[in-house]
């Protein structure tokens, strides 16, 4: 009987003859390693993306509220990512999934608007 291993860390599999790894670790490693480099770059950035719509998710359970840029910024929001952008008459809406913001300067303190996306949108 001829004996097989691991693909990954090159243990003697014990089990089904078809078998390839010896653990669902083992199994994603190996896969993990073999991903082009533009994955790697894909999943950073749909990272930063959810990040951003758990901010503003959290910060507007409501739907639409105001708040200082300030408290957004203390909390990791990047601005530089967005999935979306909305013009309309009073400004640009930045969209991140399902919820957007616009930047407000009110007196001289900056603000923002988060909305909750709507149909039209």
């Amino acid at each position: 009987m001829q004996h097989k291993f691991c693909l990954s860390c090159s243990k003697e599999l014990i089990g089904r003859t078809d078998k390839k790894f010896c653990d669902s670790h083992c199994r994603a490693t190996f896969h993990n390693k073999n991903k082009p480099p533009h994955e790697y770059y894909i999943l950073e950035i749909n990272g930063i993306l959810r990040k951003n719509r758990s901010i503003l998710s959290s910060l507007s359970p409501e739907g639409k509220t105001t708040i200082r840029t300030s408290l957004i910024k203390s909390l990791g929001f990047n601005f530089n990512y967005f999935t979306n952008v909305f013009k309309t008459k009073t400004g640009t809406y930045y969209l991140c999934y399902d919820y957007g913001y616009l930047l407000l300067n009110n007196k001289g303190q900056e603000k923002m608007l988060i909305i909750k996306k709507q149909d039209y949108m």
